[in-house]
Formats: structure tokens, C-alpha cells, sequence
């Protein structure tokens, strides 16, 4: 069944012994059962990197398509959830707003101290922390001359 280009040759080996039984572990990783499988196999995919005519990995193009792939939909994924936050945020903003009228002062001084803290606290805030806060706004009244409460 061999034809004049299936003809095998003979030829030696030699490596040292660290290599050798490095080979034999990972005989089963490489699905080949004989030590000459396993060196046809590991030429062929030397052959294949070479052929590419590249310093980059033998594989770099298919698993940059991957990873390209996967941060696209990383991408997609991660606005779709920026708009909906963006949307209750407004939402929330909004109801705030037409319950309480604010002087320019207060939302600027508000709007300072929560850059800080976002910034200090490198975006993760809570409830808790607001809360816990001192009302630092004691200087004037939050409230427009509109306002009966705080």
C-alpha cells in the first residue's frame, strides 16, 4: 500500500537524557503511542512555524481571531450594559430633580466632593459610606428659596 512517496527512512536520534523523558510524559498529551510518532508529529508542526515565515507563534493567528472575536462581543456586552446604567441614571437623576429644587452652589460643591470620592475611592462607592458622611453643606441652604424641607 506504501507508494514511492510514503518510502521511509532510518535515522538516528540523539538528545539528552532531561529531553527524552520529557518526550515520554507527554507522549499521551501529544495522542501518539511510539517515540517515533511523537518526533514525526513534533517536526510536522516545526515545519508548519517554519512555513509561516514569521517569529510569532504557529498558532498566534488563529487564537488572535479568538481573542478578537471574544473582545468584540466583550465590547458589544460591556455598552449594552454602560447605556442601560446611563438610562436609570438619568432615570433617578430626573426624579430628584422634580422633587427638589437645588441651588447652583449646593449641586457644584456636590458635584466636587463626588469626583473626590469616586476618585479616591476608585469608583466603588456605597450606600453605606454616603450615609455615613457629614452633611458638609452647612454653609447655605441646599434648597432654592422654592423649597420648604431638606
Amino acid at each position: 500500500m506504501d507508494s514511492k512517496n510514503d518510502k521511509k527512512y532510518k535515522i538516528t536520534v540523539r538528545m539528552d537524557g532531561k529531553t527524552e523523558k520529557e518526550m515520554r510524559e507527554t507522549m499521551d498529551d501529544a495522542h501518539v503511542k511510539s517515540v517515533n510518532a511523537f518526533i514525526i508529529k513534533a517536526i510536522k508542526f516545526y515545519l508548519g512555524y517554519l512555513k509561516q515565515g514569521k517569529n510569532l507563534n504557529f498558532i498566534s493567528p488563529i487564537l488572535a481571531s479568538a481573542v478578537k472575536s471574544e473582545m468584540n462581543n466583550i465590547e458589544r456586552n460591556l455598552s449594552e450594559i454602560i447605556f442601560k446604567m446611563a438610562v436609570q441614571i438619568s432615570m433617578l437623576t430626573q426624579v430628584v430633580a422634580d422633587e427638589k429644587e437645588f441651588r447652583p452652589e449646593y449641586l457644584e460643591e456636590l458635584y466636587r466632593w463626588c469626583s473626590e470620592k469616586v476618585a479616591s475611592t476608585n469608583g466603588i462607592i456605597s450606600l453605606e459610606d454616603m450615609q455615613s458622611r457629614e452633611n458638609v453643606y452647612t454653609e447655605y441652604d441646599f434648597l432654592s428659596n422654592s423649597g420648604d424641607d431638606y
